[in-house]
Order: C-alpha cells, then sequence, then structure tokens
C-alpha cells in the first residue's frame, strides 16, 4: 500500500498543474513500403498484426485497469475527488462508518474502554477511601480525573478516526492494526496539540477577565460598565467559538502530514482563513449539534429509568451505581459520536487543502496506484 498523498506543498506553494490525466495515444498504423502505392496494400493479404504495447515497464500500470474501474478514479472512496458540499463530508464520515466499522465504532470501544474502566475503578476508589472530604470536594476530584481519562481517550481516537478516514477517501479498509501503527508514534504530538490549545484558551480566558477588572475598577457599577461587560463577554464568546471550529483542524495535519503540534495549529490556522473559516465554523457546529442530538437520545431514557428505579439514590453523583452508569454511557455515546465528529473535521482539512492546494490531483495519482496494485 502506497504512503497518502497528504504531506504539505513543496515549499508552501499553491495547487499543482491539473493537466488531465490522459493516457497516450496509441501510435497509428504503419506507413506503406517504399516504392508502393499507398493504396495498393489494402487490395494485398494483409500483414500479421503487429503489438504496439509499449514495454511493461514503460507503461502505467493504471493504463491496464478495467474501464469500469478508469471511471470511478474520481470517487475512489467515499467522497468524490473536488471541492466537498455539506453532504459529502456528512456523508463520507458516515460511509467510513458503515463501510469499516471495526476501525470506527469498533476502535471507538476499545479505546474508550481502555481508559474509561480505570477512571472508573479510580473513581470508586476514592469516594470509599477520602471519607474525611466532603462530598463536593470528592464530586470535583473526581469530574477532574473523568475529565483527564475521557479527553485521552478521545484524543487517542480521533487520531486514529482521521487516518482511517484518510484511508477511506483513497478506496482502502484501514485495519486496527494498521491504525494503530501508523498512528502510535503521533499520541504525544496530538497530546501536546490539545495541550496546546488549552493554553492558549487559558490565557485568552485570563486576559478577558483582566479587562472586565479594569473596566470595573474604572467604571464602578455604572450603566455604562455593565453594558461593555456584556458586549465583551459575548463578543469573546463569539470569538472563542470561532477560533475553536477553526483549530479543530489540527489533529489532521498533525496525523496525516505527521508534523509536530505548533505547526500543526499553524496549518489548521492558515487552511481555514477568508471567508471557508466561517463555513468551517458552521459544518463543525452543526456537527456538534448533530452529536449532542443523538447523545441526549441515549442519556436521556436512561438516565430516567436509572432515577425511577433507585429513587433519590438516582440523583447521588458520589453513588456507584451512577459511576457506572455515567461511564458506560460515556463509551456508548463516546464510541458512535467521536468517529463521526472525527471523520467530519478529516474531510473538511481534506477539502481545504482540495481548495487551496490542489491536493486532488495527487489524490488522484495516489489512487490510481493503488487500485493498479489492487488488479495486479
Amino acid at each position: 500500500m502506497t504512503q497518502p498523498p497528504f504531506g504539505p506543498p513543496p515549499g508552501g506553494q499553491g495547487p499543482p498543474d491539473r493537466t488531465p490525466l490522459t493516457p497516450p495515444v496509441p501510435p497509428g498504423p504503419m506507413d506503406p513500403p517504399p516504392g508502393q502505392a499507398p493504396g495498393a496494400q489494402q487490395w494485398q493479404q494483409p500483414a500479421p498484426p503487429q503489438q504496439w504495447q509499449q514495454p511493461p515497464q514503460q507503461q502505467p500500470q493504471w493504463q491496464q485497469l478495467p474501464p469500469e474501474q478508469l471511471a470511478r478514479m474520481h470517487q475512489p472512496g467515499v467522497v468524490p475527488l473536488r471541492p466537498l458540499t455539506l453532504g459529502d463530508i456528512f456523508g463520507g464520515a458516515l460511509q467510513t462508518m458503515r463501510r469499516n466499522p471495526e476501525a470506527t465504532i469498533g476502535m471507538g470501544f476499545i479505546v474508550l474502554a481502555v481508559l474509561l474502566v480505570p477512571s472508573l475503578l479510580l473513581s470508586l476508589l476514592l469516594g470509599n477511601v477520602l471519607t474525611g472530604m466532603s462530598d463536593l470536594d470528592v464530586q470535583a476530584l473526581q469530574l477532574t480525573l473523568g475529565a483527564i481519562f475521557s479527553g485521552l481517550s478521545s484524543i487517542a481516537l480521533t487520531g486514529m478516526i482521521v487516518h482511517v478516514v484518510g484511508e477511506a477517501v483513497l478506496g482502502d479498509r484501514a485495519g486496527l492494526g494498521d491504525t494503530w501503527r501508523a498512528v502510535r508514534s503521533r499520541l504525544l504530538a496530538l497530546v501536546g496539540t490539545v495541550l496546546l490549545i488549552g493554553l492558549m484558551t487559558v490565557i485568552a480566558v485570563v486576559a478577558l477577565v483582566l479587562l472586565i477588572v479594569l473596566i470595573v475598577a474604572g467604571l464602578g457599577d455604572s450603566a455604562l460598565s455593565i453594558l461593555l461587560v456584556v458586549l465583551l463577554s459575548l463578543g469573546a464568546l463569539v470569538g472563542l467559538v470561532w477560533a475553536a471550529c477553526r483549530l479543530s483542524l489540527a489533529p489532521a495535519p498533525v496525523v496525516l502530514e505527521r508534523v509536530g503540534p505548533w505547526r500543526g495549529i499553524a496549518r489548521a490556522w492558515t487552511l481555514s482563513t477568508g471567508g471557508q473559516g466561517w463555513r468551517i465554523v458552521g459544518i463543525t457546529m452543526l456537527a456538534g449539534i448533530v452529536t449532542a442530538i443523538l447523545a441526549s437520545v441515549i442519556q436521556v431514557p436512561i438516565t430516567g429509568a436509572l432515577i425511577a428505579a433507585l429513587g433519590p439514590a438516582g440523583l447521588d453523583p458520589l453513588s456507584p451505581a451512577v459511576l457506572v452508569t455515567d461511564h458506560a454511557l460515556q463509551l456508548v455515546v463516546g464510541a458512535l459520536t467521536i468517529p463521526f465528529t472525527a471523520g467530519v473535521t478529516a474531510l473538511l482539512y481534506l477539502d481545504q487543502r482540495i481548495r487551496r492546494e490542489g491536493l486532488d490531483v495527487s489524490l488522484v495519482r495516489s489512487a490510481q496506484a493503488r487500485a493498479a496494485q489492487r488488479s495486479g
């Protein structure tokens, strides 16, 4: 299997030459021998046909493919190799899950279980050991611990799904072992990317709080001060969501281009500049709404049944039954939703590289080479 052509363009140049990849025209019939009239040979016994095929080592393998495979070169996988629409992006993410459930949903269960099971055991242990602490402190510690394990599992799973989608675009099914071997060396870079984005978010929030404090200190409790604080808070909220959606593309270059955390963040920001940035924000938020609805459909009935069965104990966040149910819901919901959102992220990244860098030309060539290998 050839390496996917997802590396950055050489020197940061623009789209490459989009000359159509048409096969060469085969040579025509031989000229008549010297001294013979051009039309005389049609009345003679025809000579044995000559072979005009080029040597195998000079002829591209993809020219020997059946016509139906050549016709599929514009869409060898889950999406067409052209600028993608919203339907292409959502449909491609869902098709990847449907065609390769082992490496998407199945991998989601495995990765989440590996990290959520220790989280559950530690949460149960804390509730029994830290009896001298208040319930609020124990609950806060359990939530922090669960958030750390859940975040690590989401990061690892997102990186793996990005690789699976990259292979699915070229028409290949990445297995569990292949995905792990391709992504395991990028896990630290993925964690570093998330930590850098989190650090930038903390810096932005601290700067916002300091600015609000200065406004209140300077203007007091006046109506102008309240108005400025409200407007500043709303503007900061919009700005944070806008930046977070743009930076959500960062795991894709970290995995597919194999760059470091800072370079992955810079690539995500560069690929989402201009009007396309707002398009990325809209599609990312829409994917979040879809997954939130799915999560609610799963969580609300189970939570309601738990409360009905346990009574007041079903509302106690420190109850073992509540902890087990909560982790089980995280496992099921995460295994179903993270592959979809990660697939949308990977396809948004692919779409921007096609639009800005002409990646579709390289993808077509790679798909041709892979199809030739499979047919050979």
